[in-house]
Parts: C-alpha cells; structure tokens; sequence
C-alpha cells in the first residue's frame, strides 16, 4: 500500500475530500496526503501510534503531544495540537475520500484502485466543454462580462474576453480551459451550507441535480444530507423549489493569468507588506489580519473596461524578455470608475491625490528588489 493517492492537476480543490476525512491526512493546494510509511509510528515514544492490520492506529491516552511523530513525517501531513485527539494525519484506510471525491480521482492503492482519469484539453485559445453544468458561477465571476447562458451552457464572447483566465480557474466543474492548459482552481471556502429540515419536502431535486452526486436523501427520515464540502456550483440551491438549501461560499484571489509574470511564490506577510510599501502604484495589497494578500495581475480588464484610453495594456522589456504592464494617463481619466468595478484583484482605487488612480501594476519592479533586499524569496519574476 503507498497511502492516498490524488490526480493533483485534475483536482477541482473542493476540499470535500479534506472535510471528511476523519484524521485530517489530506490537504489540498498544496497536497499533502498520509503515505502510510510508518515512520509516525517508528518515531513514537511511547506507543500511542502503532501498526494494526497494516493501518496505523492511536491511543491519545497514550500520547504526549511529544511532535515526533510529525517531525519524522516526510510528507508534513502529521500534525499535533490541543484538539482532541491531539495526533493527527495518518491515514485509517476508512476510505471516506474516495468515495466522496466528485469526479473519482482519489486512490488508494491496495485498497482501492481508481483508474486515471485522461481527459483531452481543448487547444483553442478559450473555449467551454460538454462539462459544463450550467451553474453560472463564470457569468459572475467574469470582471467584464464576456459570458452569457444559451441553451443552459456558458458561452463566451471572445471579442469582449481578456483571457485573464477567471472564469477557468472558478468553475467548480473544470468545464473551461484556455491557452490549452488545465486550470490551476482558485482556493473556496464553503463558510454555511445547510438545508432547513421545516421547510424541505423531501421532492429530491437537489440529489438529483447535483453533478457529483455529493447529495444524500435519507428516505426513511426524509432527510437530505448536504456534504461539509463540495465544488459549491449551487446548482442544488437553484433547484430547491422550496428555497430550504443555504450555500454560502468565499473565493480567494484569482491567480495570475499565466505563470509568466510577477507572481506570489511564498506568502509571507511581513516581507510582503515591505514590498506593498515601496509599490508607486499601490498594486500590492496585504491584509495581515485576514491573511489575505492582493496583487494587479495585469489582466487588463480594466483597460477594457476605459471609456477614454487612460488605462492601456503596454509591454515592458526586461532582460530580453517582453512583460504586460498597464499604462495610466491622468489627464485622460474621467473618475468613472468602471476599472475598479471590472477590476477581478479589488486592487483599483480612485484617489483625490494628483495621479486620480491607485492599484495598477506598471512593471517598475520595485517589489520585487525590496524582497531580494530581505533575502526572502516572496516574488519571483518567470
């Protein structure tokens, strides 16, 4: 046996898998899974962790909060802290992970073997799949609206789109693929999901209509179960014709549009609020106390979005190498504000200072200088 195995580039980071999992031996972006080495259970010293029918099982009576166990860890999945049952992150070979997985690329080998899935990535520049369920999380989530529904499938206005690739890395169901890549998904957290026991009748919809089957209906107490995590399409929630389903759901930042760029390669918030400062444009913003960090990612929505030309995509050449910036004229700009409505990052703001706007990246590689000051690889340049 080698532990839980995941398709990683497949993965549509729904943490359904996470949520359930007894033990917490799975974490998702960046994975980290149980590999059932025993080395945990080696390191042990006093036995609270010990090999039973090929599984390693735990007496917390036993265990000393001692962190061996998680120091011997190769793959940093053990963990141990003040929560009952203090030792967590070997893997019990329960085997709730796969069968919760939506789309099956969970494995256990040994235990049980999922086949790998394939899938043929569209080679067009941007373009939806038969895989779309129509839930219309793109439509939203697109800053320009390039996206409307026909026929209950999302379509895309190439003439509009900006190929800032939002729309890819938030469908729940990786129905959307551009520049022939597979997406790297956004981060979500599912903060309520629940269903109203007094006002569901039992009609099933939401089981029925959910792509993952991830919905249960207990027929003899007539009760729908929703599960603690899911690829949030809401699709249940428009179904319930009853309105008794509550889905309430928290995207992190989008990712930059390629992995060429300015990019984040560690979030590390002291350094990064250094760097935040010595920006000119204020197109870093790092929010310490909700450890959340926003950066331009030079997607051009907002230049897109520009009545009058004051924000246009340039080019920037750097070591032989041709960047995307975003090039700001003052005297053009009308205060409109229609950049900071289309702006995906939330960076963009209107000032009453002498240049009207703040927020948008211009490629001056200021930042990036101040965290090679600090000796702190926080910002790479690809």
């Amino acid at each position: 046996m080698g532990g839980i195995k995941i398709q990683e580039e497949l993965c549509l980071v729904c943490n359904a898998c996470t949520a359930i999992c007894p033990t917490e031996a799975i974490e998702i972006d960046p994975f980290k899974s149980c590999i059932l080495c025993m080395s945990c259970v080696e390191a042990c010293p006093t036995g609270a962790l010990y090999k039973s029918n090929g599984v390693i099982a735990y007496n917390p009576a036993k265990c000393l909060k001692c962190e061996d166990c998680a120091k011997a860890c190769p793959t940093k999945i053990k963990k141990v802290d003040d929560r009952y049952p203090y030792s967590k992150g070997h893997c019990i070979l329960c085997k709730r992970c796969v069968e919760i997985c939506p789309i099956e690329i969970i494995s256990i080998p040994g235990v049980v073997e999922k086949p790998k899935k394939k899938i043929k990535i569209p080679k067009e520049p941007i373009v939806v799949t038969e895989d779309c369920v129509g839930c219309e999380i793109c439509v939203s989530e697109c800053p320009i609206g390039a996206i409307r529904m026909e026929n209950n499938r999302a379509v895309i206005d190439r003439d509009k789109c900006v190929y800032c690739s939002i729309c890819a890395q938030t469908c729940p169901w990786n129905a959307i693929y551009i520049a022939g890549k597979i997406p790297k998904k956004r981060k979500k957290e599912i903060l309520k999901f629940e269903v109203d026991k007094n006002s569901c009748i039992g009609c099933v919809l939401c089981a029925e209509i959910c792509p993952g089957d991830m919905i249960k209906y207990h027929r003899e107490k007539n009760i729908v179960e929703v599960p603690k995590a899911c690829p949030a399409c809401k699709l249940c929630v428009r179904a319930c014709p009853v309105d008794a389903i509550t889905l309430e759901v928290k995207f992190e930042s989008p990712h930059p549009i390629t992995e060429e760029g300015l990019v984040i390669i560690q979030e590390d918030y002291d350094i990064l609020e250094k760097c935040a400062r010595v920006c000119p444009t204020d197109a870093i913003v790092v929010d310490k106390k909700n450890k959340s960090i926003r950066m331009c990612i030079v997607c051009g929505a907002c230049t897109v979005a520009c009545p009058t030309g004051a924000l246009k995509l340039g080019k920037i050449n750097h070591r032989g190498k041709e960047y995307n910036r975003i090039e700001y004229s003052p005297y053009l700009c009308e205060k409109c504000g229609k950049c900071v409505e289309v702006c995906p990052m939330k960076t963009l703001r209107l000032t009453r200072g002498r240049i009207p706007l703040k927020g948008y990246c211009v490629m001056c590689l200021l930042c990036l200088s101040c965290a090679e000051a600090e000796k702190k690889k926080v910002l790479e340049l690809r």
